[in-house]
């Protein structure tokens, strides 16, 4: 059972990445139909509107705190995110309220010292509401993808990005309710979760490599290398057992391949806010793609913390 201040950690630091990632996969979406899909879009924009108001929620019980290691990391915004919400904003012509952003970029190092009962109570409703909300997004994910599939509708977007949506809330859904039952992690769970970050890397891989404008073959060609790479550690945890010592190999092996991997996404990103390459998709496809590597090894680095400290 989980004390009442990892409930506290565990809780915000769910809703400061997820709430954030699933703002921009809807902005994503809404870019992706036509007006005659203006149901579609609307429904996006409510989602929008939803997540950031969670959000908001969420950062006023941070009291402008959050840890040291989610800070360096990234794992909310980076130096990238408001560069690339500015950007999407000129090229598609929409409003984009970067006043979260601005609030993340402002955050310092520490941890809420006042957890009182009634803190904890007010997350215990948030995270309910966000429990409700992600289960909500996840069924409009799936209710797109499904008549894609059938030729019912059209996206700008692949069916395999809203597979990836889908996914990826889940993992979200998931560790929500585990929170909410004040549960530890346990080994299968965080062997799933695993398998489950490498799934959507994997997958992150595969935007950059299609969403590359064919003039830059070195992109593509890195991309590739690192679609093979995960698909490799994917197919090593199909393979493997649950025991501790092919837990710590998988894991150092996916770490090894998150250094590059971020690194290049960075790289990426630099030259994107400079207006030195072209993706088919909006700018802040590719931060979200940044911080959703950030936090996995963020993620990551902290389950080998907890578990050398056992």
């Amino acid at each position: 059972m989980i004390t009442d201040k990892e409930f506290y950690i565990q809780s915000l630091r769910d809703h400061l990445y997820y709430l954030r990632t699933i703002r921009g996969f809807c902005i994503t979406i809404e870019l992706s139909f036509y007006k005659n899909n203006e149901e579609y879009i609307s429904i996006a924009e409510d989602f929008s509107r939803k997540s950031e108001e969670l959000s908001k929620e969420a950062i006023s019980y941070t009291g402008g705190l959050i840890s040291n290691e989610a800070l360096k990391n990234n794992i909310y915004v980076s130096e990238y995110t408001l560069p690339c919400e500015e950007l999407t904003e000129k090229l598609f012509g929409i409003f984009i309220d970067t006043t979260i952003t601005k609030e993340e970029l402002n955050f310092r190092e520490g941890i809420n010292q006042n957890i009182n009962s009634e803190l904890i109570e007010n997350i215990k409703i948030l995270n309910n509401k966000a429990l409700t909300f992600a289960k909500n997004f996840k069924m409009f994910c799936n209710d797109i993808k499904e008549k894609m599939d059938s030729n019912n509708l059209f996206s700008f977007s692949y069916i395999d990005f809203f597979s990836y949506l889908f996914d990826e809330v889940n993992t979200y859904t998931e560790d929500l309710e585990r929170i909410i039952a004040m549960e530890n992690y346990s080994p299968i769970y965080a062997t799933g979760f695993a398998y489950n970050f490498a799934n959507t890397l994997l997958k992150t891989a595969k935007f950059i490599r299609d969403w590359t404008d064919p003039s830059n073959s070195d992109v593509f060609d890195l991309a590739s290398y690192y679609v093979n790479a995960f698909d490799e550690i994917i197919n090593k945890y199909l393979k493997s057992d649950i025991s501790p010592d092919n837990q710590e190999v998988l894991s150092n092996n996916m770490k090894e391949i998150l250094v590059d991997y971020q690194d290049f996404i960075k790289k990426l990103l630099e030259r994107l806010v400079n207006f030195e390459i072209y993706f088919i998709t909006p700018p802040i496809s590719i931060d979200n793609i940044y911080t959703s590597v950030n936090f996995y090894k963020f993620i990551i680095n902290l389950e080998s913390e907890e578990n050398n400290a056992k």
